[in-house]
Parts: structure tokens; sequence; C-alpha cells
């Protein structure tokens, strides 16, 4: 099994190479990546996120530091994503390659490590879910869906996803459910509005996300749409985990939520829509009391 979203980003010489994830399911086409504006345009439009946005963070300070220190562009990062914490990234950054003494090297193990990380997570959630899991998501994890189904077989559980769409930008449909089929893994779609229906009918037994930050208190930043799932969660008494990492001990509500250009929220239409009004966090908060737990990753930085 495998898939092109466990690494979306890759650092190939003195160019970076970014999967279009706009383009997915219709073609697996890559945006070449040489100066850190074309970097900050490919953040901006969404062309990569999740575990991307990471790697495009690393790979960037690798080609771009002979012009501008890890600190200058993490903040150029999170002016264009402001919900992702690219500082804290720049942090584990600064201190690999205080260790390594080379920047590029400290960036090519950190990722390598994370990957094992990555995979250990997802043997300690296989451990967790029913032997006969019916996982709803949400959006995207960067084929960590895979390492869990590798872990649920390897223990011998059997598991089946359900897919939100994930509106608007549809991430579900391109990504999450694209990911799965291509891999002969059993995944149903759904719209997002059929997920308390399914809940009701008992055919969703778990639910499974991702996170873009995460606090020491549990609480979790993802995409929107999140925190209503982990309610209706809380309500059919249906267990919520969140794949996080590295939470930290700040104020949740302190944290800017992106709100995106509402045109984006009519971008599947015909016709111009620039004078309609629409409203579209890009994110929103789930309180630690939704969540089950927080699976996060362990080990050094």
């Amino acid at each position: 099994m495998d898939s092109p979203l466990l690494f979306p980003v890759k650092l190939e010489g003195s160019q970076i190479r970014v999967l279009d994830e706009t383009q997915i399911p219709f073609k697996e086409e890559y945006i070449t990546v040489d100066t850190l504006g074309k970097a900050l345009w490919v953040l901006s439009a969404m062309k990569t996120r999740s575990l991307g946005q990471v790697l495009l963070f690393f790979y960037s300070c690798v080609l771009f530091s002979d012009k501008f220190s890890i600190d200058q562009i993490s903040e150029k990062f999170k002016q264009k994503r402001p919900t992702f914490d690219f500082l804290f990234l720049a942090q584990i950054l600064k201190g690999q390659t205080q260790k390594t003494g080379d920047i590029r090297s400290a960036a090519l193990g950190f990722i390598s490590g994370f990957d094992k990380l990555r995979q250990a997570r997802a043997a300690r959630l296989a451990q967790m879910l029913p032997a006969q899991a019916s996982i709803l998501t949400i959006c995207n994890v960067n084929g960590e869906l895979i390492y869990l189904y590798q872990a649920l077989e390897r223990i011998s559980k059997k598991a089946k996803f359900i897919v939100c769409e994930t509106r608007p930008y549809l991430q579900g449909v391109r990504l999450t459910f694209w990911e799965l089929r291509k891999n002969n893994i059993d995944a149903r779609l759904i719209c997002d509005n059929q997920v308390a229906a399914l809940m009701k009918e008992k055919k969703i037994n778990c639910v499974v996300t991702g996170a873009d930050r995460a606090t020491t208190k549990g609480d979790v930043i993802n995409k929107v749409g999140t925190y209503s799932i982990a309610c209706l969660a809380k309500y059919f008494n249906i267990p919520f985990y969140s794949l996080t990492q590295y939470p930290r001990d700040i104020d949740v509500n302190s944290i800017p939520i992106e709100e995106r250009l509402k045109d984006e929220s009519f971008m599947f239409l015909e016709g111009d829509f620039s004078q309609v009004d629409a409203v579209y966090p890009a994110f929103d908060v789930t309180p630690a009391k939704f969540v089950t737990e927080c699976v996060e990753i362990t080990g050094s930085r």
C-alpha cells in the first residue's frame, strides 16, 4: 500500500516538488517551487495542507536559509496560515540544526523520524479501536489512515471508513476517499450533513480525525466541521480520537481562526458569486470534554 499523500512535498536538489492537492483525483501534478514567494503562494492557495505544510516549511528553510532566517520564514508562513503553529516548527528545526550542524540533515532526519512515529501512533490507535471498526473521518490526515488500516490488519481487526465530503474544498472526496479506494480499502463517502443519521443508526462506532493544533489540556483545532462531529459523537456515546502532535500549554481561544475568502464557499459552482455574502472559517475548536483521547506523536523532538 502506498499513497502520494504520505509525502506530498519532496525536496529534489535545489527545488521543492509539491503535489497539487487541488487537482486530485483527476490528475497527479506537481508544482515546482524554487523561491520563497512561490512556496508562500502554494501555501495560501491550499495546494498542500496538513503534513504538506510541515514539509513545505522545512524544505523552504533548507533552500532559502541563505536569504532568510528560519524565524523570518516561519513568520511569513504564519501570516499565510495563522492557525498552524509554524513558530513552533521553527523552534524544532533550530534545535535539530544545532545538534547536526547542518540544516538539510536536520530537516531530512526529523522528517524520517517523524514518519516512523506516525506509524507507531497508528499502531497504538489500532489497539484502541473496535474489532469491527466503522471509522468516521473528516478532511485528510496524509496517508495515516493507510498506516492505521495496516495496523488493524496486523492484529486481526476489520475496518471500513466512512468519509465526510468535507466542504467546501471537498478534501474528503478528493483526497481521503480517493486515497483509500486507490489502496482497495473499504470506504464509504457521505455528505457532511449525514453524520447524525448514521450515528443514530449505529453505522459508525468510532471517529478518527487529524489536528492542526492541540493544547496540553486536550483541546483540538482541526478542519471546520470537526467540532460538530465531536458533539454528535459525545451525544451518541461514540469514542472520538484525534491524532495530535506536540500539544502546547496555550489558551486555545488565543489562536486565530483563519477566515478564508467568501468566494471559496462557491468554488464548485459556475457563475460570479463575488457579490454574494458567505462565511468560511477554515477551522474550528473542539474542547477537550468532547475528545475521548488525543493520540499523540511520542518520541524525541
